[in-house]
């Protein structure tokens, strides 16, 4: 109906912030503080363009015509141009009322004041009702300041016929997980029946490997970053991580993966791999080419315990819609999106896990024994792993993908992440985004 990452190594939050000061924050004047009481206030949104962006397309329209009170000027714009937009728009003066926006990028805006926390409208009932890991992504520094739709699933997925013919056994829920030497001993078992790459990481996508190997690095008892420090020394280049991405050099010596693989469909099209480490997303082409025989497993115990990973895309109200005194009108928008309707419309379409445990009990595939149950368990569970949560996500996502990109490469674990966290944490104090 109407028309959304910055990498610039540099985007300070002071300079957002100083900016929101100069700005006012302000939307339109002209839109949000007309004098004439009678005349509907103008919401303005805007969120990222992708899966979702057909439904929201849907919805939004639907929601402004409940609501005589307000009316939704929405645009949609590519990942970039979005955050470019955002990091912009105090200057601008048209900072928009409400966002759509991944959640890894929620710490950045609320220490550049640009979001205002929630709550008090997420009541003890919606509370109680959403999924802990959609609460924890969007919590920070002790309060709320987004909600969700859906959160991600994260496993892996298994061919179901390739690993009975090799005699593997299948665990179904994450409590019978494969300790580490089982996981091995079924990738060997893969290969000598005949599976020419018995494990698909998507590493066409090395970029990809920041969110779905974290819950690897997390269970060889590895992490990102220290959470307390938000410093990479002693985290980013630990022993634990340094084994954690040295297993992918290992994974590729044994021949246990293609390191250069440059397809996609490694796993349900071509059927060279067993096993393949990815999301939700690809569930609809699984589903498709391989039918049955597409299964979840869970991600194995390296030592430290069987995790998932976990994160999403978040609605969130701005500083703007505070100035402009909407932010009530604001809620009610975020208050019907995540509305039973709205998240199984959305989820319907995208294949996310449903944010709410009302939706999660009318869907069959997440009641137990359900072919998607493992998903809602595991995030049930509460061992689903955020990425950490800093404002200097952007520079932690593009160094960890050269890293796996080097990886792949043949580069060394050790001096990949040495050199890496030595790196991360200059631009992290230089910006005063550590924990002093």
């Amino acid at each position: 109906m109407k028309a959304g990452k910055m990498n610039a190594k540099l985007m300070l939050p002071c300079t957002l912030a100083a900016a929101l000061a100069i700005a006012g924050c302000s939307s339109t004047p002209s839109a949000n503080n007309d004098s004439d009481s009678s005349q509907p206030v103008t919401i303005k949104l805007w969120g990222l363009e992708g899966a979702e962006t057909e439904v929201y397309n849907q919805i939004l329209p639907e929601i402004d015509e409940k609501y005589p009170e307000f009316t939704i000027d929405y645009s949609f714009y590519p990942n970039e141009e979005f955050y470019n937009k955002l990091k912009m728009s105090p200057a601008v003066g048209d900072t928009p009322d409400i966002v759509i926006m991944d959640a890894t990028e929620l710490s950045y805006y609320v220490e550049a004041q640009l979001l205002v926390p929630l709550d008090e409208y997420m009541t003890d009932d919606i509370l109680a009702d959403m999924l802990p890991s959609v609460i924890d992504e969007s919590t920070y520094k002790g309060n709320i300041y987004a909600t969700a739709q859906f959160d991600s699933g994260m496993s892996l997925w298994g061919n179901k016929t390739m690993l009975e013919e090799a005699g593997i056994r299948i665990p179904a829920s994450y409590t019978e997980a494969w300790d580490r030497a089982e996981f091995e001993d079924a990738l060997e078992k893969l290969k000598q029946s005949g599976v020419p790459y018995p494990i698909y990481l998507r590493q066409n996508s090395p970029r990809t490997l920041y969110y779905t190997y974290t819950p690897i690095v997390k269970s060889f008892g590895g992490d990102m970053m220290n959470r307390e420090t938000m410093l990479t020394d002693g985290a980013l280049n630990s022993e634990e991580t340094i084994a954690a991405y040295d297993y992918i050099s290992w994974l590729i010596e044994k021949e246990y993966m293609n390191p250069v693989a440059d397809y996609e469909d490694a796993f349900y099209g071509r059927q060279e791999s067993a096993l393949a480490l990815i999301g939700h997303w690809k569930s609809k082409e699984h589903f498709e080419f391989l039918g049955d025989d597409a299964i979840l497993i869970p991600i194995p115990d390296f030592g430290n315990g069987v995790y998932t990973g976990s994160g999403s895309v978040i609605w969130a109200i701005t500083a703007a819609a505070e100035k402009n005194g909407i932010v009530d009108e604001s809620w009610s928008v975020l208050k019907e999106a995540i509305s039973e309707e709205y998240i199984k419309r959305m989820t319907d379409v995208n294949g996310g896990i449903p944010a709410r445990v009302s939706v999660l009990d009318e869907k069959e595939e997440y009641k137990e024994g359900g072919r998607l149950y493992l998903y809602r368990e595991q995030l049930e569970a509460g061992i689903g792993y955020l990425r950490p949560q800093t404002p200097a996500h952007n520079e932690m996502y593009n160094m960890m993908r050269s890293i796996v990109a080097n990886l792949l490469l043949g580069s060394d674990a050790r001096e990949e992440l040495n050199k890496a966290s030595k790196e991360l944490d200059e631009v992290i104090m230089e910006n005063g985004w550590n924990n002093k």
